[in-house]
C-alpha cells in the first residue's frame, strides 16, 4: 500500500507543477528557465513524497474547570462463582477465498513499467545502429545520411540528414539548429523523460511533460538559429520541410513540434527580464506541496501537573481521548487513547460498547504493555498484535463515573519468578531512632499492612515521606495478625515512580542481577523424568465460544482447576487439538498455599508445564529442563525461533530481529543465547553479544560470535570451549 501511496502523491505534484506552467509560465520566452524548471519540477515530485519531517506543537490545556482527580483504584473482592456445566456451541466461521488486490496491482505496474523501459532500450539500439558510419564537421557533428525513415534530426552530436531535398544553405541553417540541440544537451532530457514516462505511464501528466520539454527544446534551437539567419527565412524553411515527420521518441526532430507554435514563438516580443521575478511564484507551490506531503504535524498536549504520567509511564491513571477502536487480529478489541502526546493500546474487549471514538476518559494501567502473539502447532505465528497492549484495571469518565473496572481478588503481595514478593502500598508511618536511623517503615494499602524491621539495615534516609506510593520486595514475612504481615528481610524499597530506592545489598545481590533482571533457578531433575498429560477441569465461566471443526473454546472470566491449582483469568482459549492453553489476566493459587498473577499463562497440557509472563514483563519458565529443551529443538523442523526477556524489535520490513534481555534462538539442535542477538533473514546471519552456543554436548561461550544459518559455520571471539 505504501508505494502506491507515494505514486498517487508523485501524482499530484506533477499536477500542481505542470498547471503551474500552463498557466503562468508557458508563454514567457526565457525557454532556458522553463526548461530548467520542468526538468526540476518533476524530480522534485518524486523527491518531496519521499521525505519526512515531523513538526511537534505543544497545546497547553487551560483547565477551565476543577481539575480532574484520578481517584486511587480500590481492588474488589470478586464475587462468588456459581458451578455450571458448560455447554459447546457450534461455530464454523465462514471461508472465503480472497484475493489480494494490491498484489495484482503491484505487479500490474511492475510489468507494466518493465516493458516500457524495455521499449526504450530497444529504440535506443535501433537507432544506435545507424551511427557506424558518419562524417564529421567543423563544428563537431557527426553527419550521416539517410533517405528513408528518421532523417533532418539529431541525437546528441549524431546529425542525420536527406541532403537531396536541401539546398546548401537550408542545410546550413538545419545544421546550426541541430547543433544548438546537440550543445544544450537536449538528448539527455529525452531519455530523462523515457524513464519518467515509463515509471509514471499511468499518469497523463507526465505525457504533456514531455510534449512541453520537447517544444521548449524547439524554441530555444529556433531563437538562436533565427538569429543568425532571420525569422522570416527560418520559418520559410520550417514550412519547407513541415511534411518529413517521426516517430523516433528519443531524437530530435526539426520539424517535430507543431509549425504553428514555433513561427508564431519567432515573431512574439520577448519577454521583459523583469519578468524572471514571476518564477518565485512557484516558491509557494514547492513549500505548499512540501507541507502537505514530507511534513507531519504532532500535536502533544503539555499538561503542567506533576501528577500526570510521563511519556514513558506504564503504570497508572492516564487521563486522554478514545482515537479509534479496532479489532486485533489476536481476537479481541482494543482502542488507542491519546495521552500526553502518546498513543496507548489499551485492551477493551469487556466494554468496548460502552466508549466511543472522541470519548476522554481517565484509564488506569496495570503495568507495561505486552505484545500478543498467536502460533499454530508448529509454533509459526499465525496472528500478531499491531504494538505493546495494555491492560486496564479501570476505566472511567472524567467526572468519575465508572465504566469498567477489573474484578480481582486481593492479595497482600504477590510472588515474581524469583521468588521474592512484591507488594504495592504506601507509606503509613516511618520511625526512627535518636541517630536518625529507619528502624521501621509500615505499609499499608487500604487492606493489608505490611511492617518492615529495618533496625538490623542501619538505613538513613530522608526522601521517603508518609502518604508516598511505594513498590517493596522482600522475603521471610509473617502472619502476626488478621491482614497484616512483619519482615525483618526487605529487599528493596522504590518511591512510584521510581525516583527513590533503599536498597538490602545483600539480599538483592541474591535475587537480582546488576540490571535489576532476576535470578531464576532452573528445577534440578532425575535421569528419568515421566511426563503426564493433565486435564484443565472448567470450574466456571461468564461465556463459552466453541469452534467444534478445531476443537477450540474460548472462555470469558473463567476459573479452572488445573496441575494442583485454581486459574481464575479474564480470558482462556483452550486448544485440544494442540494440547495448549492460553489464560490472560490471570490469577494462579496453588492448593498447598501461595499465589501468582500474571498478564498471560501459556500450559502445555501435555505434561503440564506452563510459562508465565509478569507484570513487568519478565518470563518465568516454571518447568524447565533440559529434555523438555531438547524435544523443543527436535520439532522445530529446520525453522528458526527466537525470544527475549525484555524485548523483541524488527525493521519495518521484518527482515531483521532484534532481542534484548536474555535473548535465545534456536535452530535444528543448535541454540544460540546472549544478552543481546541480532537475526538477518536476508543473508541468514545471527550476531550473538555475550554469547552461549550450545549443540548437543557441546557448549561453546564467547564474547560475540557470527553464525550463518546455511552453513552451520559460527566465527567467535574471545572463546571459551567448556566440553
Amino acid at each position: 500500500m505504501e508505494w502506491l501511496t507515494y505514486l498517487l502523491k508523485v501524482t499530484a505534484c506533477t499536477v500542481l507543477f505542470f498547471g503551474f506552467y500552463l498557466l503562468v509560465l508557458r508563454k514567457l520566452t526565457f525557454f532556458k528557465i522553463n526548461r530548467f524548471y520542468l526538468l526540476a519540477t518533476l524530480l522534485l515530485s518524486f523527491i518531496i513524497p519521499a521525505l519526512q519531517f515531523e513538526v511537534k506543537r505543544e497545546i497547553t490545556v487551560v483547565e477551565t474547570e476543577a481539575p480532574v482527580n484520578i481517584p486511587e483504584i480500590k481492588p474488589l473482592t470478586q464475587a462468588p462463582v456459581q458451578l455450571i456445566q458448560p455447554i459447546m456451541v457450534e461455530y464454523q466461521p465462514e471461508v472465503k477465498p480472497k484475493i489480494d488486490w494490491m498484489v495484482v496491482m503491484y505487479y500490474i505496474y511492475g510489468c507494466t513499467a518493465a516493458l516500457l523501459l524495455l521499449a526504450c532500450l530497444w529504440r535506443l539500439f535501433g537507432l544506435l545502429k545507424h551511427t557506424g558510419s558518419y562524417t564529421q564537421n567543423s563544428d563537431g557533428l557527426k553527419l550521416i545520411t539517410k533517405t528513408q525513415g528518421f532523417t533532418n534530426c539529431s541525437f546528441f552530436n549524431y546529425v542525420f540528414i536527406n541532403d537531396a531535398d536541401l539546398s546548401v544553405t537550408d542545410l546550413s541553417v538545419l545544421l546550426k539548429h541541430e547543433q544548438v540541440h546537440a550543445r544544450q544537451y537536449h538528448s539527455i532530457d529525452k531519455i530523462i523523460l523515457m524513464v519518467f514516462k515509463a515509471v509514471l505511464w499511468f499518469n497523463p501528466v507526465v505525457y504533456l511533460y514531455d510534449k512541453a520539454l520537447e517544444q521548449t527544446h524547439e524554441y530555444e534551437a529556433d531563437e538562436i538559429t533565427s538569429s543568425d539567419f532571420g525569422n522570416q527565412a527560418y520559418a520559410n524553411l520550417l514550412l519547407k520541410i513541415a511534411i518529413t515527420k517521426s516517430d523516433m521518441p528519443l531524437i530530435h526532430n526539426f520539424v517535430k513540434s507543431p509549425i504553428k507554435d514555433r513561427i508564431k514563438m519567432l515573431f512574439y516580443a520577448k519577454s521583459n527580464n523583469m519578468k524572471k521575478l514571476i518564477y518565485l511564484l512557484a516558491l509557494p507551490v514547492i513549500v505548499g506541496l512540501f507541507w502537505l506531503f514530507a511534513i507531519q504535524v504532532v500535536y502533544a498536549q503539555s499538561i503542567k501537573d506533576e501528577s500526570k504520567p510521563s511519556k514513558d509511564f506504564y503504570e497508572g491513571g492516564l487521563k486522554g481521548k478514545v482515537l479509534n477502536i479496532k479489532k486485533e487480529t489476536i481476537g479481541f478489541y482494543t482502542f488507542d487513547l491519546l495521552s500526553d502526546g502518546k498513543i496507548y493500546q489499551v485492551e477493551a474487549s469487556n466494554f468496548r460498547e460502552k466508549i466511543k471514538v472522541g470519548d476522554e476518559l481517565i484509564a488506569y494501567l496495570s503495568g507495561k504493555g505486552f505484545n500478543m502473539k498467536k502460533t499454530d502447532k508448529s509454533g509459526k505465528i499465525i496472528a500478531e498484535a499491531d504494538g505493546p497492549i495494555y491492560n486496564a484495571t479501570k476505566v472511567t469518565t472524567l467526572t468519575g463515573n465508572l465504566i469498567y473496572e477489573q474484578k480481582i481478588e486481593n492479595h497482600a503481595f504477590l510472588y515474581e519468578a524469583n521468588k521474592a514478593r512484591f507488594a504495592s502500598s504506601k507509606i503509613k508511618s516511618i520511625q526512627k531512632g535518636t541517630d536518625g536511623k529507619i528502624e521501621k517503615i509500615v505499609l499499608n494499602d487500604g487492606i493489608f499492612t505490611i511492617n518492615l524491621n529495618l533496625t538490623a539495615q542501619n538505613i538513613k534516609d530522608n526522601n521517603f515521606k508518609v502518604g508516598d506510593r511505594v513498590l517493596v520486595k522482600f522475603i521471610g514475612e509473617k502472619l502476626i495478625s488478621k491482614n497484616t504481615y512483619a519482615t525483618d528481610k526487605m529487599i528493596v524499597l522504590y518511591s512510584e515512580p521510581k525516583k527513590y530506592i533503599i536498597k538490602n545489598e545483600v539480599l538483592y545481590n541474591r535475587f537480582y542481577l546488576s540490571d535489576g533482571k532476576q535470578k531464576v533457578a532452573a528445577m534440578k531433575t532425575g535421569t528419568t523424568k515421566v511426563t503426564v498429560p493433565v486435564e484443565p477441569k472448567i470450574i466456571s465461566f461468564k461465556k463459552i465460544i466453541g469452534d467444534v471443526k478445531h476443537k477450540v473454546s474460548y472462555l470469558e472470566n473463567a476459573v479452572i482447576d488445573i496441575v494442583n491449582c485454581r486459574l481464575e483469568a479474564e480470558y482462556v482459549e483452550l486448544d485440544r487439538a494442540n494440547n495448549k492453553m492460553v489464560a490472560k489476566n490471570a490469577v494462579m493459587k496453588a492448593n498447598q498455599g501461595g499465589s501468582a498473577t500474571a498478564k498471560i499463562i501459556v500450559f502445555n497440557l501435555k505434561d503440564g508445564s506452563y510459562r508465565a509472563e509478569n507484570g513487568e514483563g519478565k518470563l518465568g519458565l516454571n518447568i524447565h529442563d533440559a529434555a523438555r529443551e531438547k524435544d523443543f529443538l527436535a520439532k522445530l523442523n529446520d525453522k528458526v525461533e527466537y525470544v527475549a526477556n525484555d524485548s523483541v524489535k524488527m525493521s519495518k520490513d521484518r527482515s531483521i530481529i532484534s532481542l534484548f534481555g536474555n535473548a535465545r534462538l534456536f535452530y535444528n539442535e543448535i541454540k544460540l543465547s546472549g544478552s543481546k542477538i541480532v537475526y538477518n533473514k536476508k543473508d541468514n546471519t545471527v550476531l550473538v553479544n555475550d554469547a552461549t552456543m550450545t549443540s548437543g554436548d557441546t557448549k561453546v561461550r564467547a564474547d560475540s560470535l557470527s553464525f550463518d544459518i546455511k552453513t552451520k559455520k559460527a566465527k567467535l571471539y574471545g572463546t571459551d570451549l567448556n566440553r
